[in-house]
């Protein structure tokens, strides 16, 4: 991963920790149609369709951060600001893509997120901040009837208690908010899990799949409505 968008929240934060692994990052300004607390929150206001495709809540327009990503060849479409700050009208950008499937809330995703993809329903309609996707056929969730639900198509679960992640304002955070992939094989953790059972768990669901937690801080693992990569380098496999 070479560039992803965070929320501008929390730029000062990951910037460096980022840059540590040669990912720039690009900040969208915050969402004031969602609760304060979670205006930093990028999965409530973008999401990355594939390719070159992008959604952005319409109080990105003409804003520089529309404009970047402009400049670097992505077709932005605009959807709906929130008609309140409650959810679930907060929730139409949070979808969880998975390949070419989409677990979401149908009653409260947008449309314009969802087209083209099989939708994986669910009653969570903040699903992009509960997943946490490790690879095209495994996740990592604290919602059982997304894990069971997942299950369905071959999709496998590691379901845990993700009540260590921290979020300002609430009681807890979500395992995905706080959780993004950088290379196929590197997932990046926003801080450290300090609980242990929850820890190797996910250590262990991921080494089986060849991947590699990162953490990125050394703050207890905290919400940040993840991170939307946008722009990868594809290296050469080895000889």
């Amino acid at each position: 991963m070479r560039c992803l968008i965070i929320g501008e929240k929390y730029r000062n934060i990951l910037k460096n920790p980022l840059k540590q692994h040669n990912i720039s990052a690009i900040c969208a300004g915050n969402n004031n149609f969602v609760d304060e607390r979670l205006c930093g929150h990028i999965d409530l206001s973008v999401a990355h369709m594939g390719e070159n495709r992008i959604s952005a809540a319409e109080y990105l327009k003409n804003s520089e951060f529309v404009n970047k990503l402009t400049q670097l060849g992505f077709d932005v479409k605009f959807v709906a600001n929130p008609k309140s700050e409650s959810y679930p009208d907060d929730a139409a950008m949070n979808v969880c893509i998975i390949g070419e499937n989409v677990i979401c809330n149908p009653k409260t995703a947008s449309e314009i997120v969802t087209a083209g993809r099989q939708i994986l329903s669910c009653k969570q309609g903040y699903t992009k901040c509960t997943v946490a996707v490790v690879d095209a056929n495994s996740i990592i969730t604290s919602d059982k009837s997304i894990a069971a639900n997942s299950a369905l198509y071959g999709i496998e679960s590691l379901l845990i208690d993700d009540s260590f992640v921290k979020l300002q304002g609430f009681n807890k955070g979500f395992i995905g908010g706080a959780s993004f992939k950088i290379s196929r094989n590197r997932i990046a953790f926003t801080g450290i899990i300090k609980n242990d059972e929850a820890k190797s768990a996910i250590e262990n669901f991921l080494s089986v799949r060849g991947i590699e937690a990162e953490y990125l801080t050394d703050e207890e693992i905290f919400d940040i409505g993840s991170a939307i990569p946008i722009i990868e380098e594809i290296w050469p496999e080895s000889v």
